[in-house]
């Protein structure tokens, strides 16, 4: 292929190399423990379970959607969030951060040189339309209408858990983006092949 596909497994690769490890713990959490890498990459162990799942999900007239019970407990050990920054995501999607991980994003935003204007100019789109908004009782998110119209949303979404964050698709479009993928026999194994590398 000429590109590279963002899929929506969506494999988010830093800049710390090599891949920190991941384990599975008592609880279903997940631990991640950065053994080696980068010298910039201070090592952490975080106690979390990721964002995941994938179904479809009404959108209602005042562009409401649910977020399952599940990925509003993604963080173990804390209560369910009641927050979340939407912003637009790849592939024409709305991505939804806790707050926790959103403060990681800010993090690596920062990092970017001011005196690059490519970096400014990605800065400006990544937060272009960027709004924090609060878990309602009945589990509900507002998407703002900005991003329902950059996201093409309509009546119903799909919300597919991104291990760190939330995806927020229009049907039609997470179709798309996943069928090079599971529709090509072989593809999907080329891909984990080269994404998913064990350390040495």
């Amino acid at each position: 292929m000429q590109r590279k596909m963002i899929v929506a497994l969506h494999f988010v690769l830093t800049t710390a190399r090599p891949t920190p490890t991941v384990r599975r713990g008592g609880g279903g959490k997940w631990w991640f423990v950065v053994i080696s890498g980068n010298p910039n990459t201070r090592a952490r162990l975080l106690s979390m379970s990721p964002f995941l799942g994938t179904d479809v999900y009404a959108i209602d007239h005042k562009g409401r959607v649910s977020i399952p019970a599940s990925m509003r407990r993604a963080e173990a050990g804390k209560k369910s969030i009641t927050r979340f920054v939407l912003n637009l995501g790849f592939d024409g999607c709305v991505y939804a951060y806790s707050p926790h991980e959103w403060t990681r994003m800010m993090e690596r935003l920062r990092k970017i040189s001011l005196g690059n204007a490519t970096g400014r100019a990605f800065r400006r789109a990544f937060l272009m339309d960027a709004k924090e908004v609060t878990v309602d009782s009945q589990g509900r998110v507002p998407i703002p209408p900005a991003l329902m119209r950059r996201a093409a949303l309509g009546k119903e979404a799909v919300l597919h858990g991104a291990e760190d964050h939330i995806e927020i698709w229009n049907p039609d479009r997470f179709r798309a983006a996943v069928a090079p993928v599971t529709d090509i026999v072989g593809e999907y194994e080329r891909l984990a092949s080269e994404h998913l590398k064990d350390e040495a």
